[in-house]
């Protein structure tokens, strides 16, 4: 018996980076305003490119239909897979024995297309990243995401045409805590950098990848819900017993 609720997952794998410009341009153009049941993320790496997508209640047939503009640009290896949304998205994580031992993230809201100048940012610091696992992604915005009222949640940033995410990964795994990596200075320096270039292109930040070099947090990661998550803040945690460098703190009374 079919199972009405099945999600249809895929993923794309572009050899190299030479494609860049045109799957970020058709990506743009595609993945905000296609099937709201399509969720999609585009993954830049120094020497890859990856497209991960879940169709909700779909088939591989439809889901490739969708993503046609962008499966059509080169040679993409392409796989599918037929499952329960849980399934399908657990199948696109690395283990976690796979993953380096550090990271630091820069998030970041775009609310118009990259245009060509904020794309040759993206492909002069991915053709320098420290190493394999630093990536750039971005993730289209639709459906219930830009259909919710402004102001109905206390996420700010629906509005925004996608969310992208610069990361960089260094260091091997250990049971040697505090071992300093030599590139830490790099890798650091790196995403730094790559965050400020991209500034005039996107604004806010997304509270689930905090960062202390964000400026003016409030804004960034709430927007004008602030004020208001503080008196909820000091309606329910008065002493502010549950915080971090950047969390709410409680109104005054």
């Amino acid at each position: 018996m079919k199972d009405e609720f099945a999600s249809a997952g895929g993923r794309a794998t572009w050899d190299g980076i030479d494609d860049l410009r045109r799957l970020l341009e058709a990506y743009q153009r595609t993945a905000p305003y296609t099937d709201d049941r399509l969720g999609t993320q585009l993954e830049i790496h120094r020497n890859q490119i990856l497209l991960f997508a879940v169709l909700a209640e779909g088939t591989p047939e439809e889901a490739k239909k969708l993503l046609a503009p962008i499966l059509s640009i080169g040679s993409p290896q392409v796989s599918t897979q037929v499952g329960n949304w849980g399934d399908v998205y657990s199948g696109f994580q690395i283990p976690v024995e796979d993953e380096p031992a550090n990271w630091k993230f820069y998030s970041q809201f775009a609310k118009k297309p990259f245009p060509t100048k904020a794309i040759d940012v993206v492909t002069s610091f991915i053709k320098d990243a420290p190493t394999d696992d630093s990536n750039f992604f971005v993730q289209a915005f639709g459906g219930a995401v830009r259909k919710s009222p402004r102001g109905g949640t206390a996420f700010p940033h629906r509005d925004a045409l996608f969310y992208s995410e610069s990361g960089v990964g260094w260091g091997k795994r250990s049971d040697q805590p505090g071992i300093c990596d030599p590139l830490t200075p790099q890798a650091q320096a790196w995403i730094a950098e790559f965050s400020q270039a991209l500034r005039p292109y996107v604004d806010g930040a997304y509270v689930n990848v905090p960062n202390i070099g964000v400026q003016d947090w409030e804004t960034a990661c709430w927007g004008s819900n602030f004020d208001r998550l503080r008196k909820i803040k000091a309606k329910y945690d008065p002493r502010n017993v549950f915080q971090y460098d950047q969390s709410i703190p409680p109104a005054s009374r």
